[in-house]
């Protein structure tokens, strides 16, 4: 009955939120910002943060006073930022680095057993152990932030993630209910759904809410189940990851700041790519685009989860997943520069 209660509400949230941003142009894609006018000529609300932090807390209300707190904190850096009242990207990370280090310090968050000798020697230092994490994190949050330029990138790379957690049984904090998890995920759906007919944006907050949850959901996770490649975590977040990697090198190769958003990501080369060649609208290209990209990944985790244990197929998978990347990107880049 209460959870008949949450749902209803979160769909009347969804109705008045997303009619009252339209009407006032209040927290839309419309802020001036090229890349947001990308791949979407419509007034489009960024609300996708704030329907998944609503439906989070709904299912998740058990943590800590002191976890809900750090949570909401990092939540409202990204909401800032979608409004603008926080612009400077240096200061967002900043500020980042400062809730997600209290965060680890707080839950003593680890990572051990890295099946890498060097590493797991100077892991053995505690400092270096919690920078090392809020690092990590910090990569998947901002990464998960990069690829959110296409419609269902993200926010079905994690469903994905998620369906891979329950499929596999592999028990973390938050799940000690499986229902929770169901209901996460049929939260995160609607989520899906809105973004996938480009009634919604998930936005900085939704982008770097989820890359934060699921860093320390995997963490949890492996921490939990050390008997699992350590590299099958590692696989489960390589696109965030090495898109963050990958941006930072070429446009420092550039000389532009690695903070500073472009068009030159490879979900926009791949939606310029279909949008030039097939001929088809925006919207369409939009969505086929991020569609496309969690295909692919959906396929690389099949392949991965026939045995989480061997770390060498794990890291021929993110070898595979580099070089594919890394192929795609160049091909991709020359036919923009030809156009």
């Amino acid at each position: 009955m209460i959870e008949s209660i949450f749902v209803i509400s979160f769909f009347i949230l969804i109705f008045l939120l997303n009619h009252y941003s339209k009407k006032k142009f209040l927290l839309t894609n419309k802020t001036g910002d090229l890349h947001q006018s990308f791949t979407s000529s419509e007034v489009v609300p960024l609300l996708g943060g704030i329907y998944l932090f609503y439906g989070f807390f709904i299912i998740f209300y058990e943590l800590s006073l002191m976890n809900i707190l750090l949570i909401s904190v990092f939540f409202l850096i990204g909401l800032f930022s979608d409004l603008k009242l926080i612009k400077a990207p240096n200061f967002r990370l900043v500020l980042q680095f400062i809730v997600i280090s209290i965060f680890v310090f707080y839950n003593q968050l680890e990572i051990i057993n890295t099946r890498i000798y060097f590493l797991d020697s100077l892991l053995e230092i505690k400092y270096f152990n919690t920078l090392f994490v809020v690092f990590c994190i910090l990569i998947i949050i901002n990464g998960s932030n990069f690829i959110d330029g296409v419609n269902t990138n993200v926010i079905g790379y994690y469903i994905i993630i998620s369906a891979i957690l329950i499929f596999l049984g592999l028990t973390n904090e938050l799940s000690e209910n499986i229902n929770n998890l169901y209901l996460w995920i049929f939260f995160c759906s609607v989520v899906y759904t809105l973004n996938f007919f480009n009634k919604i944006y998930l936005g900085d907050s939704g982008a770097y809410f989820l890359g934060f949850i699921y860093s320390i959901i995997l963490i949890n996770t492996y921490l939990l189940n050390q008997n699992i490649s350590p590299f099958f975590i590692v696989l489960l977040l390589w696109y965030p990851g090495f898109e963050n990697l990958f941006s930072l090198i070429r446009k420092l190769r550039i000389n532009r700041s690695p903070m500073k958003p472009d068009q030159n990501h490879l979900h926009q080369l791949i939606f310029l790519f279909i949008r030039l060649k097939f001929k088809i609208d925006k919207k369409k290209t939009n969505t086929i685009s991020g569609s496309l990209i969690n295909l692919y990944n959906l396929l690389i985790f099949t392949i991965s989860i026939q045995d989480i244990h061997n770390t060498q197929l794990q890291i021929l998978l993110i070898l595979l997943n580099v070089l594919v990347y890394c192929s795609i990107y160049i091909c991709l880049l020359r036919i923009k520069l030809k156009k």
